[in-house]
């Protein structure tokens, strides 16, 4: 009884704004720009390329992009082929070095299509840090509880409760860990014919 009293008076922290994408910039220079103002003003930004270039060589352009990624210190994630008539690959690069990887892919032919947006992540993992500090602060009051419980059914239903919360920070833990991904290493999709 004593655990939903205090589950119940945990006031939840989730927002209810929805998420903004950024603008994508006319040019990389300005969205550059963008993203040095968005660490230095604590905005969590995650980058996303899509490219589609037509080159000479399908073959040899698809080594020069993993070249490029590893250039960078990034990798390729993904990476599929038609033979030589045509492939598509996902590069992944840390985030400082997104415009100038951009860059470099665009180089390797004639573009004929190019998106670059970014999506300001920033409320939803604050929101996320929140929730799981509270999640944390939850579980240690309900061990203290667990310590002064004597009834065997009041300890069961405290172990019960603290293996469900136990199983939402971990959850929240590792979203907010893939989200932290996401904004280190940014995204490039890449279409070649």
């Amino acid at each position: 009884v004593l655990l939903l009293g205090i589950a119940a008076g945990l006031p939840g922290c989730a927002s209810s704004k929805p998420q903004g994408e950024a603008s994508a910039p006319n040019s990389l220079e300005s969205r550059s720009d963008r993203v040095a103002g968005g660490e230095k003003s604590g905005r969590m930004l995650v980058w996303n390329a899509s490219l589609s270039l037509v080159v000479s060589d399908v073959s040899a352009s698809v080594d020069k992009a993993a070249a490029i990624a590893e250039q960078y210190r990034g990798y390729v994630e993904q990476k599929s082929d038609s033979g030589e008539a045509s492939a598509s690959m996902r590069l992944k690069i840390p985030a400082a070095s997104f415009n100038d990887a951009v860059k470099a892919v665009q180089a390797l032919g004639e573009v004929t299509h190019t998106r670059v947006a970014g999506e300001d992540v920033t409320e939803r993992y604050v929101d996320m840090q929140a929730r799981l500090k509270n999640k944390i602060e939850l579980r240690e009051r309900i061990r203290q509880l667990l310590q002064k419980a004597t009834d065997i059914k009041d300890v069961v239903a405290i172990e019960s409760e603290l293996s469900r919360i136990q199983t939402d920070i971990d959850t929240l833990a590792g979203t907010l860990k893939l989200l932290k991904g996401q904004v280190d290493d940014a995204t490039i999709d890449v279409s070649l014919r």
